[in-house]
Order: C-alpha cells, then sequence, then structure tokens
C-alpha cells in the first residue's frame, strides 16, 4: 500500500480551499444580485406611493378651492 506523499496531500488541500472559495463566491454574487432585485423593487414601490401621494395631493387641493370658491360666492 503506497502513502500519498506530502506534494500530493498539499496539493489536494489547495483544490479543497480553491474549491471552497469558489463558493463563497458564487453566494456573493448571489447575494449581490438579490440585493440589486430587492433594491429595484424597493425604488418601484416608492415611486409607487410618490405618485400616489401626489395624485392624492392634487385631488386635495383641488376640493380645497372648489370649497373656498363657493364660500366666497
Amino acid at each position: 500500500m503506497m502513502q500519498p506523499s506530502r506534494q500530493e496531500y498539499d496539493q489536494k488541500k489547495e483544490w479543497e480551499r480553491q474549491e471552497q472559495q469558489d463558493h463563497f463566491r458564487v453566494a456573493a454574487k448571489m447575494m449581490e444580485f438579490v440585493g440589486v432585485v430587492l433594491g429595484v423593487i424597493t425604488i418601484f414601490v416608492l415611486l409607487a406611493l410618490l405618485f400616489s401621494l401626489i395624485s392624492w395631493l392634487s385631488q386635495d387641493i383641488a376640493s380645497t378651492f372648489s370649497i373656498l370658491r363657493t364660500r366666497f360666492q
């Protein structure tokens, strides 16, 4: 039975380390992608809320001026 040499052992450990590093890189890239997608979704939700607020504000201003105009006639 042949014993693996020190060089083979070191090479195996290096491959394992590289493989683990690759897994961490993939996980980091996936988290970055998920963060970008969530950021874009958040921006769209905030834009929808902003447009809703602007719409409500314009309707409120119109109704306020309508009430004021009827009181001063």
